[in-house]
């Protein structure tokens, strides 16, 4: 009697699509998958790296601008002798609504950017994952 538990080499190297009509290397085709999700998801972290410094540049930005409006309220009031106190007030209160704005501005952005670190966290960790499984399956493909 033969023995069963005789290994059998069994290999996928050409497999016949229909809907191709002709043979395809199939460790060629999943490597070819495999690198094309590998390179997408290089392509989605440089994306949120640069949406982190862009969001970086516009907070800059707006503090710079308030800090603008600020001083030129400053200078508004100091300038100006002959405004009315209420005047004076109203102009100080803007200037209250301002700062009140820049802490906003800094929480708002503190809070875009922990965003964008998770979803990066999240692209690394499949990046990874995906090149983790690319060489296994050429690993196991080469046998």
């Amino acid at each position: 009697m033969e023995k069963k538990n005789a290994k059998t080499k069994f290999s996928i190297d050409k497999i016949k699509i229909p809907s191709l009509n002709k043979e395809v290397n199939v460790s060629e085709l999943l490597n070819a998958v495999q690198q094309n999700k590998v390179s997408l998801t290089r392509e989605a972290v440089s994306d949120i790296q640069a949406q982190i410094q862009l969001r970086e540049q516009l907070h800059i930005q707006i503090l710079d601008e308030l800090d603008s409006v600020k001083t030129q309220l400053s200078n508004m009031i100091l300038s100006t002798s002959n405004m009315e106190e209420q005047e004076k007030s109203r102009l100080r209160q803007k200037q209250i609504e301002l700062e009140q704005f820049k802490v906003k501005e800094k929480i708002d952005k503190w809070k875009d950017i922990a965003i964008l670190k998770r979803e990066l966290r999240d692209r690394l960790k499949e990046f990874k994952e995906t090149e983790s499984k690319t060489e296994m399956m050429s690993k196991l493909l080469e046998e």
